[in-house]
């Protein structure tokens, strides 16, 4: 049986889950429950999961919810969580690091006066890109010359700032860089002009950035 990925249909917590199984080419079933109904509802109790949430990961007997539980155990499975000590301090660093950069996003992006307030958050959000630009320095990625599941996770925010300000990258050429070295995987590449990479919308319906409606002309 395929293993099966269950969350909302949007790119959310969960795509860079997506990117990781492109990457490493397996096959699996991206099911996706739609906003307005209640099919999740419907499901939710009958899964067998200790605790029902979305995103969740089953494969043979194995149940996980949290979404980084599920990234942490592929990364092991496919030998993309550090080769090194040096490497997985890394990686758990940026991992704890990336969680805070989006949910910095993801604040404003639910925040009814976004629009009023995005210049204010663009000005005060330089200290961290600065902060990124020096941890990934020369490095090929995070962990150093080998890619790794939190690559994954860097990247998806690092867009995601480029989507909610076009030009955020422009100052800052390490992150831009980075951010594109990622993204020209070919097998990151082949899954972004597949018809089953949804580039929109990146939140909850009920945000004010990134929820719905129009997408941006640059995604």
């Amino acid at each position: 049986m395929k293993p099966i990925l269950g969350y909302w249909d949007l790119r959310g917590i969960v795509e860079p889950i997506r990117y990781l199984f492109r990457y490493k080419k397996v096959d699996f079933l991206d099911k996706r429950y739609v906003h307005g109904t209640d099919k999740w509802l419907k499901e939710k109790f009958s899964l067998g999961l200790d605790f029902p949430n979305l995103p969740y990961y089953m494969e043979n007997n194995l149940k996980l919810t949290q979404s980084l539980a599920i990234i942490r155990y592929l990364g092991k499975k496919h030998g993309l969580d550090g080769k090194t000590d040096q490497q997985k301090l890394r990686i758990f660093v940026a991992e704890q690091q990336s969680r805070d950069f989006r949910t910095t996003l993801r604040t404003i992006a639910y925040d009814p006066h976004c629009e009023e307030k995005k210049k204010d958050f663009l000005e005060n959000i330089s200290g961290a890109f600065k902060e990124w630009e020096r941890f990934v320095g020369n490095r090929k990625f995070i962990a150093g010359d080998d890619l790794s599941y939190v690559d994954f996770m860097v990247y998806e925010n690092l867009d995601y700032y480029r989507i909610f300000h076009a030009s955020i990258l422009d100052d800052y050429p390490v992150l831009k860089a980075y951010h594109s070295r990622v993204k020209n995987l070919p097998e990151i590449q082949a899954y972004l002009k597949s018809s089953e990479f949804k580039g929109w919308p990146l939140f909850g319906p009920t945000a004010k950035f990134g929820g719905g409606g129009r997408e941006p002309r640059h995604i």
